[in-house]
């Protein structure tokens, strides 16, 4: 009960904002089965706490349809709605005027075709920070049917162009050219009560050997209950609610070396069950099999001073990375409060380092994954247009132990300066009780500020731009994220960080804590990313 009494600061006061009126509804997915409509339509009202109704309907082949739909929302309502939605990653889309048939949509979210009655846990990126999803006709989705199967498959090819300012602190190169392919297969059958789901993904760099990977993010079996869903295979789920750093987030190990924003993850084996009552959701994982952290090679950047030997990581559990792991997570939401309550036992997903002198005389640091206690709660209080949340942990032998909170709010002011755009307002505050010591992480004692822009145009333009500053240290990182649709089957990505503030390394003392910074304080980095959807 220790990790529950440090769980961090709670939410203390709570602003409603009032908002213009709307005549909009939302569509949560289209079904050829009117009792799985009307089972994924009470699910949706238990996971958004709002009236959800199945409608029949007309689909663009023709065939009658029933939709699970929202009544007519208020803008404020519908924001929040949509909020819910998004941070469970549910796929919707919106009819703006309820009495024209299949009205234009102004911020697009495209149904998923027949989706399979789960709540979608995560592919690559958190639900706020997706591009946006592949444009499809806004009548009904495309995917190939039969009377007892839906299958979907989806193939996108990227193009990544990664440009430094300045050589590496040991003489990388300033430009980093890769492609990528991620293939994403759906299969339902069963009324869509059983389903596959199989999303294997692979990236070339011409510059890091470790930067090029092959790894299966998705490959599991799906079979639903009224009331239940069971998954078994690899898997990805993703917990929590802040912007900047994501610290309940523990189930998938990071990729590092696709983004050292910690949002891409690897496929983690494991059997998921998920039981859905009037009281909240809980969900159970056991985890088969450990997954060891990727980073980047002694030719990738950004990167410690000092390369990291990921061929020889070594475990606390003497079941090494074949030890199973559990989790136990509890979710509920009680009007516009919504919080998770999770505890989780097993190999830590991000290792301490042991530093060691390889036979050539150079200094590595050598992963030690040790076996943890994590106690987690993620919250998010929504009102009106602002939206107040926290994450807090309470970890044990790491190797001691310690508690790390984030906590802020974000603000959107939909039809900003009376144009159609949408501009959020996002401020957080990062705490980690270890402070300099927290080698793992830069933010121990920060705050951290954005804009949140989607213009709600035809390319469904979005941008992120914001900074997080060290109050300690000065230590200052400015971010770039920014997405654009180009025609029907393009998607461009623009990223970037700027690192500032840190004193220039001392090679005689790299682990100087109170200068984390200074590794990366050439690696200021722009990035373009274009992706073909076939």
């Amino acid at each position: 009960m220790s990790g529950l009494r440090q769980l961090g600061p709670a939410i203390l006061f709570c602003v409603v904002a009032g908002a213009a009126q709307a005549d909009d509804a939302l569509v949560f997915g289209s079904f050829k089965n009117a009792s799985n409509a009307e089972n994924w339509s009470s699910r949706m009202r238990v996971l958004l706490n709002v009236d959800v109704n199945v409608v029949p309907a007309r689909g663009g082949d023709g065939t009658d349809i029933y939709r699970v739909v929202t009544a007519p929302l208020a803008e404020a309502e519908s924001v929040r709605v949509r909020r819910i939605a998004d941070n469970r990653q549910l796929k919707y889309w919106r009819l703006l005027d309820v009495g024209t048939e299949d009205a234009a949509v102004a911020r697009a979210e495209p149904p998923a075709a027949l989706p399979p009655p789960v709540r979608a846990e995560n592919p690559q990126r958190r639900p706020n920070d997706q591009p946006p999803a592949r444009p499809v006709e806004v009548i009904e989705p495309a995917a190939v049917r039969s009377s007892d199967v839906v299958q979907m498959l989806d193939i996108d090819l990227g193009a990544q162009a990664r440009a430094f300012f300045e050589e590496g602190l040991d003489g990388q190169s300033k430009f980093h050219p890769s492609v990528s392919v991620t293939v994403e297969y759906y299969r339902a059958w069963d009324d869509e009560r059983q389903s596959l789901t199989f999303t294997p993904y692979y990236r070339y760099d011409s510059e890091d050997d470790e930067r090029t990977h092959f790894d299966l993010r998705e490959g599991f079996w799906s079979l639903v209950g009224n009331d239940w869903d069971l998954h078994l295979g690899v898997k990805q789920v993703f917990w929590g609610v802040t912007e900047f750093n994501h610290l309940v987030d523990i189930i998938n190990q990071t990729d590092q070396v696709e983004n050292i924003d910690g949002e891409d993850k690897l496929g983690q084996p494991m059997a998921h069950l998920s039981l859905v009552r009037d009281w909240g959701i809980l969900d159970f994982h056991l985890l088969p099999g450990f997954r060891e952290r990727t980073y980047p090679g002694p030719e990738g950047r950004p990167r410690f001073f000092v390369p990291i030997d990921t061929d020889d990581a070594t475990y606390e559990s003497g079941a090494g990375d074949s030890r199973v792991d559990g989790a136990v997570r509890w979710s509920h939401h009680l009007g516009g409060f919504e919080f998770g309550l999770y505890h989780f036992n097993g190999t830590s997903r991000a290792p301490l380092f042991d530093t060691v002198v390889d036979g050539d005389g150079t200094l590595l640091l050598r992963p030690h994954y040790p076996v943890i206690d994590q106690t987690g709660l993620d919250a998010q209080a929504i009102f009106g247009d602002w939206a107040f949340k926290l994450e807090t942990i309470y970890r044990t032998n790491f190797p001691d132990d310690y508690y790390a909170f984030n906590a802020g709010f974000e603000r959107t002011l939909v039809g900003a300066f009376g144009t159609r755009a949408d501009l959020g307002l996002v401020v957080e505050y990062l705490y980690d009780d270890r402070g300099d010591a927290a080698f793992d992480t830069f933010f121990e004692n920060d705050l951290a500020v954005a804009t949140r822009w989607a213009l709600n145009d035809l390319g469904d333009t979005q941008a992120l731009i914001g900074v997080v500053w060290d109050h300690d240290s000065n230590e200052t990182i400015f971010t770039l994220e920014a997405s654009r649709r180009l025609g029907e089957t393009w998607l461009l990505l623009l990223e970037g960080r700027a690192f500032a503030g840190a004193a220039d390394l001392d090679p005689d003392n790299p682990f100087d804590p109170a200068n984390k910074g200074a590794s990366v304080a050439q690696d200021d980095y722009i990035e373009l990313e274009l992706t073909k959807f076939l």
